[in-house]
């Protein structure tokens, strides 16, 4: 920030300046204006005259002669002034900032996104961060195994000093939760870690130190690295999920170019989609399952679910068009481009727009994907969605309807560009469930290529009112075994359901004894 002066405080397009002539025709003069080498300014000054020093911050802006009254008076308004001069340079440095901020976090996430080579990742990564960090070393660790060594990815600087068997090194390997030291002993004064967290396990960690004296790291410092982290941790995820799909093929040499083929991308679809159930066992205010059967050994269904905070979990379900191995690599692109745009916090309909934008300027192929993206308050039961051309899901409601949720939303991602998606909200009460589905269920053939129909869905649905997430998705298999009868499977099925918790038996529901009612975008069938 420049240095203030009164040149630049009164000078002819200056507001001050004007109201500093009209004062001083109105005081007992004359008056004078003077740099702090004597230089005047403004007015004129006589050799008797008094001299006001002009001070801000401890420094000497300059001098107001005359009257001392008069000067005294002139002297505390530019005093004034040059505070609130302050005060805006200092706020438009701050706005300055954070622009370049999120501009270098958005660039470094389509940065991540293109590449697959890790050690690219961990430069690229790296270098950002240390953009906007000041650090004299850091670098990025990653560790093979969940509880091997940790091994450098990408280094900056005099790395030795970092200590990789620390205690500071393992508490936030463990934890999964970033952490700043100050006023450090020994060669660096502080250091900032954030963990690098793929699928609900810490794969490494970034590291930034800085051994200038008087140095220290903020708060915000902490959130900016955690940023950086998240986004580092998916595209290293990507990368060695890219590695492993190498490896795979090179071990399997003795089967046939296709069948290698069909094997990796079956690896990569699966071990996109979360498998731990249930995936938060430590949450009471909520439960949920899911289950995804592919038709051929590679599908393009996906599901995902995440928490964006300790109120707000994301629910995600597609279906990429057509089948095998360009399916599935057309889903993971899609899958990680959504869950890395859905954890910046954006609403669901602006999510969707984002991610469509991507796919469309990345466009290879005509391939696109059907995708339902919804936010669940768990401490509401709000739920806010919008769909991108797939089904809407069912409300399952514990008062004995089934209900389908408003189709608010676009066209399926990577088909076209498009403007804007639309959102939709519903608020589910306490034990409300909510089932979600790829057009697998529903269209689902028998020997006679009859299709299962929405209708037997729905009835499926209705007996299940009241059970937990895992037996609803069971009764809905049973059926479309029961029905199938053994035909070959010709789509993908997919299914997601989550229940809310039912209300307590003493003292009425989780949100009091008036639950909110249900919302008007939900359509009963």
């Amino acid at each position: 920030m420049a240095n203030l002066s009164l040149k630049t405080l009164v000078n002819s397009k200056s507001g001050a300046g004007a109201s500093i002539t009209a004062l001083f025709s109105v005081l007992q003069g004359p008056l004078g204006l003077e740099d702090p080498t004597g230089r005047l300014l403004l007015g004129a000054s006589e050799r008797e005259a008094a001299r006001v020093p002009v001070i801000h911050e401890g420094a000497t802006l300059g001098w107001v002669t005359g009257p001392a009254a008069s000067a005294r008076a002139v002297g505390s308004l530019l005093e004034h002034i040059a505070a609130r001069e302050f005060e805006r340079r200092a706020l438009a440095a701050e706005v300055l900032h954070l622009y370049r901020e999120v501009h270098l976090i958005d660039q470094l996430s389509e940065q991540l996104t293109a590449l697959l080579d890790l050690s690219a990742v961990g430069n690229s990564a790296l270098a950002q961060a240390h953009r906007l960090i000041a650090a004299s070393c850091g670098g990025i660790l990653l560790r093979d195994t969940a509880d091997g060594p940790l091994r450098w990815l990408a280094t900056l600087g005099n790395i030795a000093s970092i200590d990789l068997e620390s205690a500071f090194l393992a508490a936030v390997l463990e934890r999964g939760t970033a952490e700043i030291v100050n006023d450090r002993a020994g060669d660096l004064r502080c250091i900032l870690c954030a963990p690098l967290r793929a699928k609900q396990r810490t794969v490494g960690v970034i590291v930034m130190a800085s051994d200038a004296d008087g140095a220290s790291y903020t708060a915000a410092d902490l959130k900016l690295l955690n940023t950086i982290a998240l986004q580092t941790a998916a595209a290293v995820e990507n990368s060695m999920l890219c590695a492993e799909m190498v490896d795979s093929a090179r071990d399997r040499e003795q089967l046939t170019a296709i069948q290698r083929e069909l094997d990796t991308a079956r690896a990569i679809q699966h071990s996109l989609v979360p498998r731990v159930f249930p995936p938060f066992p430590e949450r009471t205010d909520f439960e949920m399952h899911a289950q995804m059967t592919s038709a051929r050994a590679v599908g393009g269904d996906f599901f995902d679910y995440f928490l964006i905070d300790d109120d707000h979990l994301g629910i995600v379900i597609g279906d990429v068009s057509g089948k095998g191995t360009a399916s599935a690599l057309y889903m993971a692109v899609t899958r990680t481009h959504l869950r890395t745009t859905a954890l910046r916090g954006m609403a669901p309909e602006l999510c969707l727009l984002e991610v469509n934008r991507v796919l469309v300027s990345e466009k290879a192929s005509s391939m696109y994907a059907t995708c339902f993206y919804g936010i669940l308050n768990t401490r509401t039961g709000e739920l806010r969605h919008s769909s991108a051309g797939h089904s809407p899901p069912y409300r399952i409601c514990a008062g004995g309807e089934v209900e389908s949720l408003a189709d608010k939303g676009g066209p399926p991602l990577g088909m076209f560009a498009w403007k804007e998606y639309e959102g939709a909200c519903v608020t589910l009460n306490p034990g409300d469930g909510l089932f979600l589905s790829t057009d697998g269920v529903s269209e689902a053939n028998n020997a006679v290529l009859d299709d299962f129909t929405d209708d037997r869905l729905v009835a499926v649905l209705r007996e299940a009112i009241g059970l937990p997430s895992k037996e609803i998705i069971g009764r809905v298999t049973e059926q479309l075994l029961s029905f199938t009868a053994g035909a070959p499977q010709s789509d993908d099925i997919t299914m997601v359901a989550v229940r809310l918790a039912p209300p307590c038996r003493i003292g009425g529901s989780q949100w009091g004894s008036n639950p909110p009612a249900p919302q008007s975008n939900a359509h009963r069938v």
